[in-house]
């Protein structure tokens, strides 16, 4: 185990390295009004932006994921970085939408980089229970960034217009990349790395992709974020044209619902000492399904009520926080042998679907709360199936001390 020393100091480059990833989903949404005028475009085609980011992080997981596991995680990191500036500076300077969706593709390869090859790092650098330790503080720390993204990201549109956030997320990455550079060591010592060999990266994936267990917990996790997402970034023209509410004021109803994440994470640890795992997973699942079943309803009884249909999305977020926030680290243990192969499929399947999802709302926008109900409610209706069989599975096994496969 390492010490405390060196584990804060992973902990805070693992920071330094999912800030930027982190912002550039959320920092431009409160913009995504201004850029539908600038761009003479629709909403669909400005929130093909996000969507089109998504497809760009599904690809790069894969292929970071195998690349880590055999030359280590510092020179993907790297390059992932350069990927990333590249992209931001692109959307930076985007005369059109077509440049402006090439360069939110680069962003998106290289911030996949980010979180798959950030999350390689916890376990690598952590023990198991320690890695758990970490991944809650992130999910505290991380959120509270995100909650500030789009405060950030509506001062500056506001004030700045709305390429003050590109430039801001260029900054970012920037910094990221010199941070790294100079301060980031090698977690991954060399007799635990594997050769790039094309037959035992397919034999590895083939390991993870036929895994019940994992894909379980793999759609649990990423269905939850899609939801989420959904809803965050629907709302992001739906509130604000729509319904007609001030973008000074629509920044804080996504704060909001991201400081719904962060009361999850904030108690999780505190929870989970008190009423012992299982039954915060359990807990979880209620308050998960509850926010998506007072959506549901506020949806039918007040359906153009923005602060009404937030409190639902606030309660999900909270109850989808302590899920996650258990699961993840159960679902890289499943395998951990082949910990980047099974960070990129993780971090590619949760965005595969997101972008697919988001890609289906945004198709059926129609100016109406209802698709982004069904999606978030949609979500707590597949969970439950999927985590029973998992548990049930899981109790099952005579030892009762390994996760099932």
């Amino acid at each position: 185990m390492m010490n405390t020393k060196n584990e804060l100091k992973y902990l805070l480059l693992i920071i330094i390295i999912f800030i930027s990833a982190c912002i550039e989903t959320d920092i431009y949404l409160p913009a995504f009004p201004d850029m539908m005028v600038w761009f003479s475009a629709s909403e669909g085609a400005i929130q093909s932006l996000l969507t089109w980011n998504f497809v760009g992080i599904c690809i790069s997981g894969p292929l970071y994921g195998p690349l880590s596991d055999a030359v280590g995680r510092k020179r993907p990191l790297m390059l992932a970085l350069l990927v990333f500036l590249a992209g931001s500076i692109i959307t930076l300077f985007a005369q059109s939408l077509d440049q402006m969706l090439v360069g939110r593709i680069l962003q998106g390869l290289g911030s996949g980089g980010c979180f798959t090859l950030g999350t390689a790092i916890i376990f690598d650098a952590f023990q198991k229970e320690r890695a758990i330790i970490a991944l809650n503080n992130l999910n505290t720390i991380v959120p509270l960034i995100m909650a500030a993204a789009p405060m950030l990201g509506g001062f500056l549109n506001q004030s700045f217009g709305f390429r003050s956030n590109f430039l801001a997320i260029a900054l970012f990455v920037l910094l990221s990349f010199l941070i790294c550079l100079f301060f980031f060591d090698e977690t991954l010592a060399e007799e635990k790395r594997n050769p790039v060999q094309l037959r035992s990266i397919l034999r590895d994936f083939k390991l993870a992709l036929t895994s019940l267990a994992f894909w379980q917990l793999t759609i649990v996790m990423s269905v939850l974020f899609a939801g989420y997402i959904a809803f965050l970034s629907g709302t992001s023209v739906l509130f604000v044209v729509e319904f007609g509410m001030s973008k000074s004021i629509f920044p804080l109803i996504q704060a909001v619902i991201l400081g719904g994440w962060v009361a999850g994470s904030l108690l999780l640890e505190r929870a989970i000492a008190k009423w012992g795992i299982p039954q915060i997973k359990k807990a979880g699942t209620v308050l998960s399904v509850a926010g998506g079943i007072i959506l549901a309803i506020v949806s039918l009884v007040a359906p153009q009520d923005p602060y009404l249909l937030t409190s639902g999305v606030v309660l999900y977020a909270f109850g989808a926080n302590w899920i996650i926030g258990l699961y993840f680290p159960e679902g890289m243990e499943l395998l951990p042998h082949i910990k980047g192969v099974t960070a990129s499929l993780l971090t590619s399947a949760r965005l595969a679907i997101a972008a697919l999802v988001l890609g289906v709302t945004s198709s059926l926008y129609n100016g109406t709360v209802y698709p982004l109900t069904a999606v978030v409610f949609g979500s707590v209706v597949i969970i439950l199936p999927a985590l029973f069989y998992y548990e049930k599975a899981k109790a099952a096994l005579t030892t009762g001390s390994q996760p099932p496969h």
